[in-house]
């Protein structure tokens, strides 16, 4: 009996991303599989070069996911060859998906599962043990490993250059990703400020400041800190950026994507969480810490560049100080 060929769709966020791919990394190992092609987002796949089951990567931007959604061209749509060559279809999305899973379970002769991306309800179980359960339902006896990312060689290069040009000869930076998806996610503003200064003035170490693409309501914040000598990283691809993760010597942020991409990185993680319960939605790692504080949405940006930075955080001032002494 030949390998198998399997097809996975999920085309959400990526740190939605990133925890599916733990699963589905391990699903990779299993000898019986050939390959994995992947119906999701490019800039997301390509963080998994070089795993040994990557195959082709297919955009879901195209019109095929719609069709299948719709009443009656489901029926006719015409499917690529990699879902129809696959012998094992995993649909990865909330209810919307399983519609979709369904109706390419009656045009496909593979066997299509829809696993849910995460639960709605108010379980405290980790997303990746959601996952883990449901694999193990439909026989893939996957443990739950965090996944692990290794940049290639060529992008790491390019992240050193990068590094040389805006921090110079400086022993590993601290990365300081404070941006998030969803805006109430951010610890206020006022304690990144007092951090980014505690880090620079107490510890001296050097701080990149990462600003996303959904961060424009940053602007006057990273502007700031611009002006107050603290380098801004910005616009990065994906795989860029998980390069330059590799060669910082810790990462602080919030509840985001890059949060769980430095983490699969293996360097040391700070995770400021708020609203989102971190028994959750933590990024997994060996080296991956997850705090949660309380904060109002109205603090988030409340926040003047006159103010006296003020750091009082003394959990977090003592999981910094213990890691930084391995920075240089």
């Amino acid at each position: 009996m030949g390998k198998i060929r399997v097809a996975v769709f999920h085309q959400g966020a990526l740190g939605d991303f990133l925890i599916a791919a733990s699963a589905i990394d391990e699903l990779g190992q299993d000898p019986a599989l050939e390959r994995i092609d992947f119906w999701s987002k490019p800039e997301h796949v390509v963080l998994l070069t070089g795993k040994s089951y990557l195959g082709k990567c297919y955009s879901p931007d195209g019109p095929l996911a719609g069709s299948l959604l719709h009443d009656t061209m489901w029926r006719s749509a015409t499917l690529p060859d990699f879902l129809i060559e696959a012998a094992q279809v995993f649909i990865f999305g909330q209810t919307g998906s399983r519609l979709m899973a369904e109706r390419l379970s009656v045009r496909l002769s593979a066997n299509v599962n829809w696993i849910q991306s995460f639960p709605v309800d108010q379980d405290s179980a980790h997303v990746s043990e959601f996952l883990r359960l449901q694999l193990n339902g439909l026989g893939w006896p996957i443990r739950g490993n965090p996944l692990t990312l290794s940049p290639p060689v060529s992008e790491k290069k390019a992240a050193k250059d990068l590094l040389q040009f805006i921090a110079g000869n400086a022993c590993k930076p601290v990365f300081i990703h404070p941006g998030s998806g969803g805006r109430h996610k951010v610890w206020p503003l006022r304690n990144w400020h007092g951090l980014i200064d505690w880090l620079r003035r107490e510890l001296s170490l050097q701080v990149l400041l990462s600003i996303g693409p959904a961060d424009e309501y940053m602007d006057g914040f990273s502007m700031a800190m611009r002006e107050a000598g603290v380098p801004i990283v910005s616009g990065l691809s994906a795989s860029r950026l998980c390069a330059l993760l590799s060669l910082c010597g810790l990462y602080i942020g919030s509840d985001s994507g890059v949060s769980h991409l430095a983490a699969a990185v293996g360097i040391p993680v700070v995770a400021v969480f708020g609203p989102t319960d971190p028994r959750v939605w933590a990024p997994l790692g060996k080296s991956a810490v997850a705090l949660r504080r309380q904060w109002k949405d109205e603090d988030v940006l409340r926040w003047a560049p006159s103010e006296k930075p003020d750091f009082q955080d003394k959990e977090i001032a003592g999981l910094v100080t213990d890691l930084y002494r391995f920075l240089c």
